[in-house]
């Protein structure tokens, strides 16, 4: 498929974020992949610590009230360090295939590091922002996603801070709100869709199979929700960057700014050759 970057349509961008996907399957699933195992054997691990043993009395409301809440916001603050460090490399990702640059896991991860913290900044606000408006009405909270929507792909791809990406984003999507919108809501559902067709088609296997208690357990659940995570969670990221992209080709002539930089970027001159 043609990724000449020009203003796209809707349904271009809908098709092009699932070829995009499909064409480079294992760099997505290798970049989501690796923080994810690592965050699954974290939890395994923990499930394994946390077993119910015998403990004092004086302990006892302490171990009930006090520790699960620590965890579950600890828990809570690593799944959104790992979900943004992912949405990044992906992002990164997208945008070297887009400007046909060579890309690899390992190149995508290394250009995280310096905006991690930013990353996760923009996340955590935007997913504040976004899901007090669904407490309001669900109006406003859909609109703020769609206001906001490219905040992770402006400080990602652009040297700015947490704060700006999401002024950058506001302007990006100006006029275009609904846009942005439906390509995040869209592929959302259709991630979910495929995520949910994947639990049944467990849930039917552990029905007729011998092993029924070991697919419905715990840790079968937190394998099969990674993998979910892992196969469909690159989809929406993948979608934003595109629409990022294309809202800059269209507000800010991206397209003749990279041809002219393509043109006149600076070549190797060959081994040997020596300048006039």
């Amino acid at each position: 498929m043609d990724y000449t970057l020009r203003p796209r349509s809707l349904g271009a961008l809908l098709d092009n974020s699932f070829d995009v996907y499909r064409r480079n399957f294992l760099l997505f699933v290798g970049i989501t992949a690796i923080p994810n195992v690592i965050l699954l054997l974290l939890q395994l691990a923990w499930m394994g610590f946390a077993r119910p043993i015998k403990e004092p009395a004086a302990l006892a409301t302490f171990s009930s009230v006090i520790v699960p809440v620590v965890t579950s916001m600890f828990g809570w603050f690593v799944a959104l360090f790992v979900s943004s460090i992912v949405t990044a490399a992906t992002t990164l990702g997208v945008s070297d295939l887009y400007l046909a640059r060579p890309t690899s896991i390992r190149a995508c991860f290394s250009r995280v590091a310096n905006k991690a913290l930013r990353v996760v900044y923009v996340s955590f606000v935007v997913g504040l922002i976004v899901g007090f408006g669904f407490l309001l009405c669900i109006i406003p909270g859909v609109y703020w996603l769609g206001k906001y929507g490219v905040a992770i792909p402006a400080v990602v791809l652009e040297d700015i801070t947490g704060r700006q990406a999401l002024a950058r984003s506001s302007h990006l999507t100006q006029d275009a709100i609904w846009r942005v919108i439906v390509v995040a809501l869209l592929t959302t559902i259709i991630a979910v869709a495929m995520a949910l067709l994947l639990e049944a088609g467990v849930s039917g296997l552990a029905a007729v199979s011998h092993y029924a208690k070991i697919l419905t357990g715990a840790t079968a659940q937190e394998i099969i929700s990674t993998i979910i995570e892992i196969l469909f969670g690159p989809i929406s990221a993948i979608a934003l960057t595109l629409v990022y992209y294309d809202q800059r080709v269209r507000k800010e002539a991206f397209d003749l700014e990279h041809m002219m930089a393509l043109m006149y970027a600076p070549t190797s001159v060959p081994s040997g050759a020596s300048g006039s």
